[in-house]
């Protein structure tokens, strides 16, 4: 898609939360659009002003203000205040043209279609890595959505990470595994920092040695395109040091864990959605 343009729209978040701020900063490093197309409504004078200096968008308390000539609005409140936020006023106040983007997690397309009446909507679930420009976002837009409102979707969330285009149904996996995902990898890196000063590294050091060691693996995987068993694989040797840590940990059943992690937030989700 070619760069956004007050021809093709203006861009207005709801919310300026730190996941609005992840997808801004990665709008604006990749020149998808000028600060001054970009307004965001947030409630909080503090987070407005802050916004306004650092990226130099424009902002508003008003949602209605916000939206009312937007080409594309981005929904990034917390579902529960997704009712609170888009009111019947908020929505009448869209242009019909305008492309409706939510990343609130749990609020699904039935529910979206109910708060934007007569509007194409595309659900996203984005992961917080976006704030480094690291994210993985899956896509998944409704019946309606044109090309051209899929295409700003891919430049907006591209901008910020990885994207993948996906139907509704896979949304509830993805979340546990990239959505949740970086809970647990945040998780491990501390344990295993945690490992390294036990094993006497300053905790600095540990953190580092730590961090590194999971996002470079992670990168291998991808660059690479080889299978995780065969990577762990290259650095198995029989009888060797890395084997005898691998057993201790599918002794002390990690992988099992992973497993039951995904099923944890499964289950949660649809507690929290009625199901």
């Amino acid at each position: 898609m070619e760069k956004i343009t007050a021809k093709t729209g203006r861009i207005a978040f709801i919310g300026g939360g730190m996941m609005a701020e992840a997808i801004l900063k990665g709008m604006l490093h990749a020149d998808i659009a000028e600060p001054a197309l970009i307004t965001v409504s947030d409630p909080s004078a503090a987070r407005r002003e802050y916004l306004e200096e650092t990226y130099k968008v424009n902002t508003v308390s008003d949602n209605v203000e916000a939206v009312k000539t937007a080409g594309f609005v981005i929904l990034a409140v917390k579902p529960q205040v997704a009712d609170a936020a888009i009111t019947k006023e908020v929505a009448a106040a869209i242009p019909q043209t305008a492309t409706v983007l939510s990343i609130m997690g749990s609020v699904n397309l039935e529910k979206l279609h109910a708060l934007v009446p007569g509007h194409a909507v595309i659900r996203v679930m984005p992961n917080t890595p976006l704030a480094v420009g690291a994210g993985m976002t899956a896509i998944a837009p409704d019946a309606n959505v044109g090309e051209d409102m899929l295409e700003a979707a891919k430049a907006i969330f591209g901008s910020c990470g990885e994207i993948e285009i996906i139907s509704e149904s896979a949304i509830e996996a993805i979340t546990a595994i990239s959505g949740c995902g970086p809970g647990y990898v945040f998780m491990m890196i501390d344990a295993l920092a945690d490992a390294g000063v036990k094993a006497g590294l300053p905790r600095a050091m540990a953190i580092k040695l730590a961090a590194q060691t999971f996002a470079g693996s992670g990168r291998m995987v991808l660059e690479t395109g080889l299978h995780p068993a065969v990577l762990r694989d290259q650095v198995t040797s029989p009888g060797g040091t890395t084997i005898a840590g691998i057993y201790a940990l599918e002794n002390r059943g990690v992988r099992a864990a992973m497993y039951e992690a995904v099923m944890a937030v499964l289950e949660r989700s649809a507690e929290l959605q009625g199901k």
